[in-house]
């Protein structure tokens, strides 16, 4: 009998795949029909739900008829289809041709539970509930209310299960009378159920691959619209944008691009672009491109290439790789810029750097002559000076002898001069000598406060050196430190006034590094001039330094031998507060930090 049922519902003219050949109800049932279950109403102008429309009233019309053959088959039941939700609590109307609709609504969205009538037991149970008598079965107590009214006395109800267990609905019968299924009936609904099961997952296959196909195609108009606003963003950017695929041939270029060089695009694409590269560069650019194809890594080098107006240009050239989600090159993105105008640029630079080193050497060279030639002419004077000082040939007389020792002074400070101009020259060509040995910090201050005590004496001003370590001990050219301190010490001494003070200390400021601090009362730096105070030839307009001015070169000279052994020569000062400068050079042992 089953196999019989199968083929007469075929042969009924229900076909699923067709909405020409449905069977359609009577107004009389299709005002009985139900709405579609809440989260299922079909959305307006839309197509997608246009067609999960259709798809639902082709099912609906399946389902229906299926009951049909099934109630002919068994004259005085009242079939059933109740559709299990997404959210496998809520049973909604499928089809029931021959139910009173006001029932049918009013168990149109019942919850599935262990006491939830026939259909909702059944379903919550995965099994064939059979209820004898509803006026008094207890799974009936919260649903008998709508039924009674309606005639119904006995319902069974079966899962429709899919293969792999889950609920999709339930096929029930309903008699007007008590009474329990006969083998024919059980056989009967294994049927119906089986065929309703067929019916449900063909109707999900055809709205899940409309859902997909649908998704496909908004899909393809979003890169078609991605792939649109690519190429107008392109071609807005001031640069030559191109695409490869991943195997490096060019798929794309840019209108601006093909106009800048003058060619169709089409001669462009695949390897078009090496006819552009010049000879000398193509290896080059062609290697390092194969290199990024294989390894994946950005691409970026520089090479020229023949530009509309017959011109070879510079041009940087820059590939980044495009990923899938499991790391697969799927293309490459590049631009390509001009550089022309730097690299001239770069080229001008280089020479004017060239020139700027060869005149730097002329003139150290220059100095260095000059120094030495001025040094003997004035090593002359002061010794015929001193030969007259002495009384050779003869006794000069006290007013004589006042004017030599002003021509001594005088000469003097000119070889001071000169010795400074030259040293400074001498650290711009780079010949200057350290001999660097161990240096205790008492060598130097031994040295360093006679020499400049009758400067200080001069003004009053006093000298501590308390703070001093001498037994720290340096890594150094003696006789450079002793200059770089003499230098700072003289700089105190000219801008402190009367009465002040000048304070030496020594220091470890960091694990294997001691320093020497100068630290004086005088009239200070400002911010301006703190930024220049290791320029060369920078003096400061000062009413204290005005009767012994010098050439400026005594800072950068100090800072330059510092650096030359290893150390540096710092300072920081404020108006009105005086200045420190720090003299930090390598330890000979390394000495931890003081806490």
């Amino acid at each position: 009998m089953s196999r019989q049922i199968e083929e007469t519902w075929i042969d009924s003219g229900v076909r699923h795949d067709s909405p020409h050949s449905r069977v359609r109800p009577s107004r009389e049932e299709s005002d009985r029909a139900l709405p579609y279950p809440a989260g299922h109403q079909p959305l307006a102008d839309s197509a997608l739900a246009r067609e999960d429309e259709l798809s639902r009233g082709i099912l609906h019309d399946s389902l229906d008829a299926l009951i049909r053959l099934i109630e002919r088959v068994a004259p005085g039941m009242h079939g059933s289809v109740l559709l299990l939700d997404d959210d496998g609590v809520t049973l909604h109307h499928g089809a029931a041709p021959n139910l009173p609709g006001a029932y049918c609504r009013a168990i149109d969205g019942a919850q599935i539970g262990p006491d939830a009538g026939s259909c909702g037991t059944a379903a919550y149970r995965r099994e064939r509930v059979i209820v004898r008598d509803i006026a008094i079965d207890p799974l009936w107590d919260h649903y008998r209310q709508f039924a009674i009214p309606h005639g119904l006395a006995a319902c069974w109800s079966t899962p429709i299960l899919d293969l792999d267990g889950s609920v999709l609905g339930t096929f029930a019968m309903y008699y007007d009378e008590p009474r329990e299924p006969t083998e024919s009936d059980i056989a009967l609904t294994e049927t119906a159920t089986l065929l309703a099961k067929n019916a449900i997952k063909r109707a999900r296959a055809t709205r899940a691959l409309r859902a997909r196909t649908e998704a496909a195609e908004r899909l393809a108009m979003a890169l078609q619209e991605s792939e649109a606003r690519f190429r107008q963003m392109a071609e807005t950017i001031p640069v030559q944008v191109w695409t490869a695929r991943p195997d490096g041939l060019l798929d794309y270029v840019t209108r601006r691009t093909a106009e800048y060089f003058g060619r169709p695009a089409r001669d462009l694409l695949g390897n078009g672009w090496a006819d552009i590269v010049h000879p000398d560069d193509l290896s080059r650019a062609t290697e390092r491109w194969q290199h990024a194809l294989e390894t994946g890594e950005p691409y970026e080098v520089e090479f020229r290439m023949l530009s509309g107006d017959g011109e070879y240009r510079w041009h940087l050239v820059r590939a980044d790789p495009m990923r899938s989600q499991d790391g697969r090159i799927i293309q490459w993105f590049g631009c390509t810029a001009d550089i022309e105008q730097q690299k001239r640029l770069e080229t001008a630079l280089d020479a004017a750097l060239a020139d700027a080193r060869q005149a730097n050497k002329a003139k150290a060279g220059f100095l260095a002559m000059m120094s030495h030639e001025l040094r003997t002419p004035l090593n002359a004077i002061g010794g015929y000076t001193q030969l007259m000082i002495d009384g050779i040939p003869t006794p000069a007389s006290e007013a004589q002898q006042n004017f030599l020792r002003r021509i001594a002074r005088s000469q003097e400070h000119l070889l001071g001069l000169i010795e400074t101009v030259l040293t400074h020259a001498k650290l711009e060509a780079g010949k200057i000598t350290y001999r660097i040995t161990n240096v205790f910090a008492h060598e130097v201050l031994e040295v360093i406060d006679p020499l400049t005590a009758p400067q200080r004496a001069a003004k009053g001003i006093s000298y501590r050196c308390d703070e001093c370590d001498p037994k720290l001990e340096f890594r150094a050219d003696k006789d450079k430190v002793v200059q770089i301190l003499l230098n700072v010490l003289s700089n105190a001494a000219k801008f402190t006034p009367a009465g002040g003070s000048i304070t030496v200390s020594t220091a470890i400021p960091s694990p294997g590094v001691g320093a020497f601090s100068v630290r004086d009362t005088g009239i200070g730096m400002s911010p301006d001039e703190l930024g220049i105070v290791f320029e060369p030839f920078v003096q400061f307009d000062s009413r204290l330094a005005r009767e012994s001015t010098g050439t400026g070169l005594g800072m950068p000279i100090s800072r330059e031998l510092a650096r030359g052994m290893g150390g540096d020569l710092v300072a920081t000062s404020a108006p009105g507060t005086g200045s420190t400068f720090a003299l930090t050079l390598p330890l000979a042992v390394a000495v931890a930090t003081p806490s």
